[in-house]
């Protein structure tokens, strides 16, 4: 079923979309930066796919490499209040201490138990902690992912996720733009779908045009729900290197920028030589805390 259709069906209580609010329009919550593609989802958007892929992450312990979203501030809250069942954990992995330290806090202010989400610092250019190797049942990812390098910045996140994921059986859910009508993005989804069948996964569920996203410049543009399962075990690209800059030139879109190591808590993009560099009018985060390890 098409994302359009399925949305007809879908006709949350207004009451969970208020649930949502609490995460979404949290005064804490840091603004997001373009340049690095951190692109809010809709909150109506944000609602249906925690109903659509909380079946797939109950009781089991989750991953998430990169939550610009926070989805899984999102689904914990949701699930907290009963909505839904609630997965046993879930380790959040994202280069911004913003995002993490709004989690945290996030999670005291909304009574969310404390052991049920951790937060981690953590860029995909960097070989993953090996504490957390194959630690996951499922992965959930939302990678940057433009129209200049045919996916190979979304391959990136999801080979660290399948690092980070239990051999088979194992599962995962991407999310990945899709504009059927336009090459670039069949070209992409082609290559990115070549890639995951290379890996010894298949798709097993895929819901086109579900997401609606803050883009002011492409208002139109949706992502699609990927679902996949692990049916062999076939070791990941990438595993235990580091990525750097000149092998991923267009990351973050057509034009080539300097690669951050992460975001500091003051919105500032720190870089591998120390350097820091304001990101540009992003006010600090209010209630700031230390770097997180």
């Amino acid at each position: 079923m098409f994302g359009e259709e399925l949305r007809k069906h879908v006709k949350p209580d207004p009451a969970w979309v208020d649930l949502v609010a609490q995460v979404t329009q949290h005064p804490d919550r840091p603004r997001p930066v373009r340049s690095v593609d951190q692109i809010f989802m809709l909150p109506g958007s944000q609602l249906t796919q925690a109903l659509l892929v909380s079946d797939y992450l109950k009781y089991r312990d989750v991953v998430m490499v990169g939550d610009g979203d926070c989805m899984g501030l999102v689904m914990a809250h949701l699930a907290n209040k009963g909505l839904f069942r609630s997965p046993a954990k879930i380790r959040i992995f994202d280069f911004d201490e913003r995002l993490l330290a709004f989690i945290a806090q996030a999670v005291r202010d909304l009574g969310i138990p404390p052991d049920l989400i951790s937060c981690h610092r953590y860029n995909v250019r960097d070989p993953i902690p090996e504490r957390y190797a194959q630690a996951h049942e499922v992965f959930y990812t939302n990678p940057p992912y433009g129209s200049a390098d045919c996916g190979e910045c979304g391959k990136l996140f999801l080979a660290r996720c399948m690092e980070f994921c239990k051999p088979a059986p194992s599962w995962g859910v991407a999310l990945l733009p899709f504009a059927h009508k336009e090459d670039w993005s069949r070209d992409a989804m082609g290559s990115i779908q070549t890639f995951l069948c290379g890996r010894g996964y298949v798709v097993s569920e895929m819901v086109r045009e579900i997401h609606q996203y803050h883009l002011e410049d492409r208002p139109s543009l949706r992502s699609c729900n990927l679902v996949v399962d692990r049916i062999r075990n076939i070791a990941a690209p990438y595993e235990g290197a580091r990525i750097e800059d000149e092998q991923l030139s267009h990351f973050y879109g057509r034009t080539p920028m300097r690669m951050p190591e992460y975001i500091s808590i003051n919105a500032e993009f720190v870089y591998s030589d120390g350097t820091r560099e304001v990101v540009g009018d992003e006010p600090k985060w209010r209630t700031a805390r230390p770097a997180l390890p």
